[in-house]
């Protein structure tokens, strides 16, 4: 492949991200694309809480070979540069659901990233795909299945987070 020219893996993810469903969310403030510097895609999600409490998190999606396999998906602390971002340490304070997902896990090889049946790195982790199909990445879904995901996950934590600061 010549210079400059993309490949059908990059074809296709660029085609899934001008879908009225994923431009809708950036429009909404669901999440925004940081960089696409292939095979990667930074981006980062935000929710609010009925309360009005904003929670963001970072993540880098791996895209090489997209949709088959379907993105590797970690949490991510964002750099200009997107060659200088890093992985965060897993947090070990919020809602059940969200630090489940993002805790240290697997053997840092083929394994690892979002503790979910969704993820390339955990979906074949205890038969996860065969457990829960319903939940699990297939060629058929799109980017915006992704990032819905990641939504939940954060929205969860936005609430978890309102519900403390009313607490205290």
């Amino acid at each position: 492949m010549a210079e400059g020219e993309i490949g059908p893996a990059q074809s296709t993810l660029s085609t899934q991200m001008d879908s009225v469903a994923f431009v809708s969310a950036i429009d909404e403030g669901r999440w925004q694309v940081l960089a696409l510097s292939w095979p990667y895609l930074y981006v980062r999600v935000r929710a609010k809480s009925e309360a009005g409490l904003t929670c963001e998190q970072d993540f880098r999606l791996d895209c090489a070979g997209y949709p088959d396999p379907g993105p590797y998906v970690e949490r991510w602390t964002y750099a200009e540069d997107a060659t200088s971002g890093a992985r965060p340490a897993a947090p070990n304070a919020g809602s059940p659901g969200f630090v489940e997902a993002m805790k240290e896990w697997g053997d840092g090889s083929a394994e690892g990233g979002i503790y979910r049946v969704w993820n390339r790195g955990a979906a074949h982790h205890n038969d996860w795909t065969a457990k829960r199909p319903d939940e699990a990445w297939h060629r058929g879904r799109q980017i915006t299945f992704i990032m819905e995901q990641l939504y939940a996950l954060v929205s969860e934590q936005a609430h978890w987070r309102a519900a403390r600061t009313v607490q205290a």
